[in-house]
Order: structure tokens, then C-alpha cells, then sequence
């Protein structure tokens, strides 16, 4: 490739300088162009609270931020509030500086904007604080509600394993010296302990692999597909949804935005891809002049309630309050299937478990009695 003649050669300088390390920090954005880790929502919520009560004591913004930047509990937003701090001091909003983060949704910036469009900035932020404190709260309740089904799964499989790789065995040497058949489901056990013993580092591979690939399938585009639709098959899923819809609409209509405008930021709340799709298909119907019920009547996973509750919003011109009502409604909702549900897996969970442990015991009991009659 020819050098062009106005290309000038870079001078050579010795600082005396030596690197010490080429490593990259950030090991996403190596692996995904483009990646950029986002917060959570428990730092979301810290976070808006701390400055919701900066903002409104009459702290700038630019103080309030370098304040905020040494309280925060997660590593993402105490990385990056200091370069936040850093483009508000040189004169850049606050919302056009989070926006280019990636650590905050769409939903979040937009938020942050109408704050600063009406000078209502202290009171957006403890608003988003109690949204996402209330969404923060939602999920711990779901994972303690799976939590402890879990642990108890975890510990019968440990003592069924524990029994067929060291206590059959046992047995079978004992049966073996006094050349005593074995009944069918003994040896069928005996056959899989020895499998398990003998290709222990295999299987331990086999697994790891299969949770390499489930992982790299969940994060894949069609992995996304099929786990939405798996999402929105379950019925406490469905309700979530529909929670989670009214209670972004319900901030954002407060806020004075109308439905056409709320609904795209709506859509960067959202964590299921096809709900995410049909958000932009219903503001595009919308845009031409279709009511808002109506387009929410073509998700077949939207509540009927909701869409009722939608017609007669825009009938009255009472959105907001309506909306209200309904995020009120799908709050105790939500919860309440989620207490149903930890109860109703609980049982189910405990009895499979219980069965797979009663074919253990019965696989030892039965050539002990097989034992004692020859003796």
C-alpha cells in the first residue's frame, strides 16, 4: 500500500516507561463486542434513592453525584458514577450522560429526562427508586420462594448418590462372598453405581459441557425465542408481564407522558424478547390511530381485565388512575401466585425425591432379607 506524501513518520521518544500488564479489564467486552454490564436492580434502586435525597436537601447535581459514587453497593455503578460526575461537570445533562453507559435501560434515561424537562428531577428519582426497589423486592420473593426447593432437591440427590456409589456396593461384595443372587432392581442400581465410580471424571465432564452448551443456548437468539415462549406458557410468568406492563405505564403516565410515548420506553423494561416485539408493534398500531385497548386485545398473554381496564381509560380519559388500579391489582396478584406456587412445588418436589429414595432403600432391604432366610 503506498505511503501518502503527506504522511509524517511518528518521532521516536524513551520516556523509560515500560508496561506492566496489556490485559483488558473489562473480560465482556473481549468476549461479546459491544457489552457493557448492566446494573441491577438493587443498585438501581440505591442508587436513585441516594440521589432523590441529595437532590431534594438542594445539592447540585455534579456534588451529588461525586457523593453518591463512594456509597454505592454494586461494582458496575461505582465504576462508572465517577465518569458520570466527571460529563456533568464538563456541562453534559445527566440524562445524556447515563444514556451512553449501557448500564441503564431505556426506560430508566427516559425517565431521568422528563425530570429534567420539567425540573421535577428529586421527585423522578424517588420515584424510580420505589419502582425498582418494588421490582428488586418482587424478584427476591420469587428466588426464596424457589430457593429452598431447590436445597432440598440438592440434598436428596446427594444421599441417593452417596447411597448408590458407596453403600450398594458394599452390599454387593457381601452377596457376592456368599454367592447369593441379587434381586433385579439391586443389580440394576449396582450396574449404574458402577458405572457412576468408574466414569466419574467422564460424567463429571459430560456435565459440565451440558451446562456450557445450556448456558451459550440461553444467551443465543434463538435461545431468547424459545425461552419467551416458554415464559409466556406459564402462568405465573403471564402475570408478572401484565404486572410489570401497568406498573411501567403507571409511572410513566404520572409523569405526564401519554400512552403513545410511554409504551416505547415500556419496551426497555421488558426482558422477554417477544413481549418486547409486540410493545413496538402496538405503538406502531397506535401511531395509526388505533386505540390502545385494541392493540393490547392481539397478545394473547395480556389478562382480559387489563385490556377492560385500558378501554375504559381512554373512554373516560382517566389512564393514569385506571392503571393505578390495575398495578395495585397485579401487585397482590403476582405475589399471591408466587406464595401458591412455593407451596405447591414444595410437596411435589419432596414426594419424586422421596420415591427415588424409597427405590434406594428398597434395592438394600430386599437382599437383606434375601440374606437372612439363606442364614
Amino acid at each position: 500500500m503506498p505511503i501518502s506524501p503527506h504522511y509524517q513518520r511518528p518521532q521516536k521518544t524513551n520516556t523509560g516507561l515500560k508496561p506492566i500488564s496489556i490485559w483488558h479489564r473489562d473480560i465482556g467486552s473481549l468476549l461479546k463486542p459491544g457489552y457493557h454490564q448492566k446494573a441491577t436492580f438493587r443498585e438501581l434502586s440505591v442508587f436513585a434513592r441516594k440521589l432523590s435525597f441529595l437532590l431534594g436537601a438542594g445539592v447540585p447535581i455534579k456534588a451529588a453525584l461525586s457523593i453518591v459514587s463512594e456509597q454505592l453497593p454494586g461494582r458496575c455503578l461505582r465504576r462508572l458514577v465517577p465518569s458520570l460526575a466527571a460529563k456533568v461537570e464538563q456541562g453534559e445533562s445527566f440524562s445524556h450522560s447515563i444514556r451512553g453507559t449501557g448500564a441503564f435501560s431505556d426506560f430508566f434515561c427516559g425517565f431521568v429526562s422528563i425530570g429534567e424537562a420539567t425540573a421535577t428531577l428529586p421527585q423522578v428519582m424517588e420515584q424510580l427508586a420505589d419502582f425498582y426497589d418494588d421490582w428488586a423486592q418482587t424478584r427476591d420473593e420469587l428466588i426464596a420462594a424457589l430457593l429452598y426447593p431447590i436445597i432440598v432437591s440438592i440434598m436428596m440427590l446427594g444421599v441417593i448418590i452417596l447411597a448408590v456409589t458407596f453403600v450398594l456396593p458394599g452390599y454387593s461384595r457381601i452377596f457376592a462372598a456368599t454367592d447369593t443372587p441379587l434381586p433385579a432392581l439391586t443389580r440394576g442400581l449396582l450396574m449404574a453405581s458402577e458405572f457412576l465410580t468408574t466414569n466419574a471424571i467422564f460424567v463429571a465432564i459430560c456435565f459440565l459441557f451440558a451446562l456450557i452448551v445450556l448456558a451459550l443456548f440461553y444467551k443465543s437468539t434463538y435461545g431468547r425465542e424459545a425461552t419467551a415462549v416458554v415464559e409466556l406458557r406459564i402462568p405465573v410468568m403471564r402475570l408478572g408481564i401484565n404486572f410489570r406492563l401497568t406498573q411501567s405505564l403507571h409511572l410513566l403516565l404520572t409523569a405526564g407522558l401519554p400512552v403513545s410515548q410511554a409504551l416505547p420506553l415500556v419496551e426497555g423494561v421488558m426482558s422477554n424478547v417477544r413481549v418486547r416485539r409486540d410493545i413496538i408493534k402496538i405503538s406502531a398500531q397506535m401511531g395509526v390511530g388505533k386505540p390502545f385497548w385494541e392493540t393490547l386485545n392481539k397478545a394473547p398473554y395480556i389478562d382480559p381485565l387489563l385490556i377492560g381496564f385500558a378501554k375504559v381509560g381512554e373512554e373516560t380519559g382517566r389512564m393514569t388512575q385506571t392503571m393505578e388500579k390495575c398495578q395495585a391489582y397485579y401487585s397482590q396478584a403476582y405475589k399471591q401466585a408466587v406464595r401458591r406456587l412455593n407451596k405447591l412445588v414444595e410437596p411435589i418436589i419432596t414426594l419424586v425425591l422421596g420415591v427415588g429414595l424409597g427405590v434406594i432403600m428398597l434395592a438394600v432391604i430386599l437382599p437383606t432379607f434375601e440374606l437372612a432366610t439363606i442364614m
